[in-house]
């Protein structure tokens, strides 16, 4: 994935991540599993990784399912700023 425009979702529980990820398959949506970025948490744990571009399409779906991160960063480069997903 292109290192520009990335965003990073963090959740709550590792069971929780499994719930988006198999939700994220079911949709054929884009994405990836990463290790959450020590830049932004220094516990180990998986996050979800995006294009910025799809988040118009991934954020409702998650909201739908009750499945809404407890944070989220954008990259950009090997920057990480607080996004906001209110």
């Amino acid at each position: 994935m292109d290192l520009e425009g990335e965003l990073i979702l963090v959740f709550a529980s590792n069971a929780k991540i499994l719930n988006v990820e198999d939700l994220l398959e079911e949709k054929n949506l884009p994405f990836t599993l990463v290790p959450v970025p020590k830049e932004v948490n220094p516990n180990c744990g998986l996050a979800v990784c995006f294009m910025e571009s799809q988040k118009d399409r991934i954020l409702p779906i998650l909201k739908a399912a009750d499945l809404w991160p407890s944070a989220a960063y954008r990259r950009k480069g090997r920057d990480f700023s607080v996004f906001p997903i209110d």
